[in-house]
């Protein structure tokens, strides 16, 4: 049924060729009539490769279509040339030299193009139209004045590869291309695609060039070696940013073979690729499965004219080419190669036939018309619109469009017309690339990097083996096992569980200094290392780190000075000597007045009772202990009136009293026992530190403490010892640090100073690699969701209390001790009190009172106490005396 089939399309071009050729015979006889000038056009291609061949069909077929249509008689001047550049000059100064040809078409480069002005400087008046797959102007001199490139700027095509790379957040690419004139990818080449790439946070891994596929030996050996080298990287995402479909051929049939076209593995072509996919061949369809890429969008391809020349290309291509694979199926190269004939041929007619070289360039410049593949215009030497490209997925037998993008617009479902800029831009708003068939069948998107699916190709993760606190605990168990636990592998196992993919590691305890450890990483001796590592500037020249998992400074540990609140006299710092002085007097001066007032209103309490009576009633009011009132006590309204205001006086006193009283026996007295960093400088005190910590570095070079008077400690039970035996003064920590010594040891240290901040604690990766990137969005994640809060929680709940021998010994409970005055006055006065009451004989009260009296004949007071016959009221106080 094929045969039929084979041979039925046979007969059909067959019978279009013979009336094709009737028509010729036709339009030749019309023609002969309208001789017009003709047009020497040379055309410089690769006749070897895809596109030659599409462009050299596509010429004549233009050519044919003028004569027929104006008579118009152009002549090609076809010149083939390999991909060597100086064939390809050579090549096009012979044939300016001896056809005398008025344009100049070719596929050869911008670089040799210039090249090639400068040797015929005396031609520069040739217009010479570049048919390259993108324009690019020359990053070392002047383009000629005389040179139009028939395509766009590679910015555009660099600007949309970008934007799909960035629209899956990949961080790294390989980029693979053919060097072959046309893509030597010189430094303006990779200037512009760096920057672009750039500018969404991409990163070119390392560049792949393979040589012109003609030139190669044994294409598939050097293919596969290649492949080798990226297979045995991390990066998963390649470009392929320039091939001839032949090589592109070859490469995706071996990368297939190699298991390179599978789950986790992404492909991107670019236009020059994309463009020629409807006429590859079936198998190597198959091979791209899963792959993406772009391609320019042609103008319109259901226009009765593409129709026409899509029939004439496939019958000329099949009877020209019958012994080449594929579909013949014009691809844009082939239909810019019709319309450059079209544009050179308007161009000679609007110049009146005219043989003046720089008229011709100037109308060409001019031109402005509907050709098959877009709207022909220039601007500064190229195409002058802003190309479309369609987002392209192969899938089946062919390829499947998912969106379209512009530097205008970005992507878009819907195609972008200056007519609809606000329905585009809607559209660009909600578009969503999918769903993609990806290498072999993963529905969801590929990380673009390995990170070692296998044991043997794990990574290698470092951990401190010797940290002073015990964040990351190393510990050998059975069969020499390394067991290896704590606050930082926690972290990090709860943050693995919100990466995307699984990640094969292996930790591998590391017995030196942080910085060492990091040194290693960027000596790619570890893939990564986990643990305390404080993010500082220094040691990101060395190494990528992730978000912070803490965040962190340094802070200063020092002892406690003795509580002030176990003083025997504390109650009377409440208020100042001179308050208190003043408060005495004032009670004296209230209570005599009292006394005065009562005296004069009652002159029985004048005159009448004891001595003790009058005394004790005013020192009764002097100390305004007023609550009690006995009979004694003032009656008149003058006296109710002196003592109002003394009354809420003492109210406002008392409750002030017992407010700073409380707050000071509540509120905790810790003192540091050193106030700052100056004051351990000025005294030329000795300070601690972790070991393989770079805060010892930092007491040095930042705190300016002097290197001898720094003492480096290992562990966090030797600071106690070293803080009683005087050894050190104070010591420093990073935050976490500090936090988990004051609460392993929460009892005689306190903070002192101020906090110096730092980056945090971090993990860190190699330079570039994407899982720094990723463990910090798994580290937010766990952190908004408040998992790393709960591990340090527990971590610091694990923590137990101990107290050192000398220093620990303070208690938060008040004893008697502050209130030893108070109490020892009023057990005084009362005891006193108390034995006057209770002794039952005269003799008995006699003894006790001249001991008293004893004491108290010694001070000033003896001469006014002698007046009297009692200090209290009593009988009598005399041997042999009655009441």
């Amino acid at each position: 049924m094929s045969s039929l089939a084979y041979i039925f399309v046979v007969l059909v071009l067959v019978l279009n060729t013979k009336v094709s050729n009737a028509n010729q015979r036709r339009y030749n006889y019309n023609c002969s009539m309208h001789r017009n000038a003709v047009t020497n056009i040379g055309v410089v291609i690769n006749g070897n490769t895809r596109v030659g061949k599409e462009q050299k069909i596509a010429m004549k077929i233009a050519v044919r279509d003028l004569y027929s249509d104006s008579c118009s008689q152009i002549t090609l001047h076809f010149r083939d040339f390999s991909h060597s550049s100086l064939q390809a000059t050579s090549v096009a100064s012979k044939l300016i030299r001896s056809k005398k040809v008025e344009v100049l078409v070719g596929t050869f480069s911008l670089a040799e193009a210039v090249f090639l002005s400068e040797i015929h400087k005396n031609l520069l008046g040739i217009p010479v139209l570049l048919l390259t797959p993108t324009a690019m102007p020359s990053p070392l001199v002047p383009l000629p004045s005389n040179l139009i490139q028939m395509s766009h700027n590679f910015s555009f095509h660099m600007q949309c590869l970008a934007a799909i790379v960035g629209y899956f957040r990949w961080q790294r690419v390989t980029i693979l291309y053919e060097k072959t004139n046309l893509c030597s990818m010189d430094a303006a080449h990779f200037t512009v695609l760096s920057d672009s790439l750039r500018f969404v946070d991409v990163t070119i891994e390392k560049n792949i060039a393979f040589p012109p596929i003609s030139s190669m030996s044994d294409p598939e050996i050097s293919i596969e070696q290649q492949l080798y080298k990226l297979k045995g990287g991390s990066n998963r995402v390649f470009i392929l940013l320039h091939s001839s479909l032949q090589l592109a051929t070859c490469l995706f049939q071996k990368a297939n073979q190699m298991g390179m076209v599978n789950k986790g593995y992404v492909w991107i072509l670019s236009d020059e690729i994309s463009s020629l996919l409807e006429s590859a061949d079936s198998s190597v369809i198959a091979s791209m499965q899963g792959v993406l890429g772009y391609k320019t969008n042609i103008l319109d391809s259901s226009k009765p004219s593409y129709k026409e020349f899509e029939l004439k290309f496939k019958q000329n291509y099949f009877t020209e080419f019958s012994y080449d694979q594929g579909i013949p199926i014009p691809s844009l190269f082939a239909l810019r190669a019709y319309d450059v004939i079209h544009a050179i041929n308007k161009a000679k007619t609007a110049a009146g036939n005219s043989n003046s070289k720089e008229l011709m360039f100037q109308k060409l410049l001019l031109s402005n018309f509907q050709g098959l593949s877009e709207n022909i215009s220039f601007k500064n030497g190229e195409l002058g619109n802003i190309p479309t490209f369609q987002i392209i997925n192969v899938v089946g037998k062919s390829y499947r469009e998912l969106a379209f993008w512009s530097s205008e617009f970005g992507f878009s479902t819907k195609l972008p017309t200056q007519s609809g800029r606000t329905e585009a831009r809607i559209h660009h708003a909600n578009v969503e690339l999918g769903p993609i068939y990806w290498p072999g069948g993963q529905q969801e998107v590929p990380r673009g990097w390995s990170f070692g699916a296998t044991k043997e190709k794990a990574l290698r993760i470092a951990v401190p083996a010797s940290g002073a606190f015990h964040l990351v605990n190393v510990s050998v168990v059975a069969h020499n096992q390394t067991s290896i636990t704590g606050f930082v592998i926690d972290v990090f196992m709860k943050s693995l569980t919100y990466l995307h993919y699984d990640l094969s590691f292996e930790l591998v305890p590391f017995y030196g200094r942080y910085d060492d450890m990091v040194h290693h990483i960027h000596q790619r001796a570890f893939d990564a290392a986990v643990g305390d590592i404080l993010i500082l500037e220094e040691r990101y020249k060395w190494a990528d780190f992730s978000q912070p998992y803490v965040k962190s400074g340094m802070n200063m540990v020092v002892t406690v000075k003795e509580d002030k609140t176990k003083e025997m006299w504390i109650f009377t710092t409440i208020f100042e000597i001179k308050m208190w002085v003043l408060i005495l007097s004032m009670g004296l001066f209230v209570g005599f007045v009292v006394w005065l007032v009562e005296r004069r209103r009652n002159p029985e309490f004048a005159t009448g009772g004891s001595a003790s009576q009058q005394i004790g009633i005013v020192f009764w009011f002097s100390f305004t202990l007023l609550f009690f009132v006995q009979k004694e006590a003032p009656r008149s309204n003058l006296s109710k009136m002196v003592l109002a205001p003394w009354y809420f006086l003492v109210l406002m006193l008392s409750i002030y009293f017992t407010a700073a009283l409380t707050s000071l026996m509540t509120i905790s007295q810790l003192q540091p026992s050193v106030k700052d960093v100056d004051t351990l400088r000025r005294e030329n005190a000795v300070v601690g530190c972790n070991w393989n910590s770079f805060v010892c570095s930092y007491l040095v070079n930042v705190l300016q403490f002097k290197p001898e008077n720094i003492k480096q400690i290992r562990s966090i039970e030797d600071y106690p010892l070293a803080f009683e035996r005087g050894e050190i003064k104070a010591a420093f920590f990073v935050s976490l640090h500090a936090k988990v010594f004051l609460t392993k040891h929460c009892r005689g240290y306190t903070l002192a100073g101020p906090t110096y901040n730092f980056g945090g604690f971090g993990f860190a990766f190699q330079k570039g690699s994407v899982l720094s990137v990723d463990m910090s969005e798994a580290i937010l994640k766990a952190t908004e969701r408040g998992d790393i809060e709960r591990l340090e929680h527990n971590m610091l709940a694990q923590c137990k209390c101990s107290a050192s021998s000398t220093i620990s010994n303070n208690t938060t409970n008040i004893g008697p001790k502050p209130f030893a005055g108070l109490f020892c006055i009023t057990g005084g006065i009362a005891a006193v009190a108390f034995l006057a009451v209770v002794t039952p004989s005269v003799e008995q009260q006699w003894r006790i009172l001249t001991i008293v009296k004893g004491a108290i004949l010694r001070s000033r007071i003896c001469g006014w106490l002698s007046s009297n016959q009692t200090l209290c009221r009593l009988p009598c106080l005399r041997p042999n005396c009655t009441s």
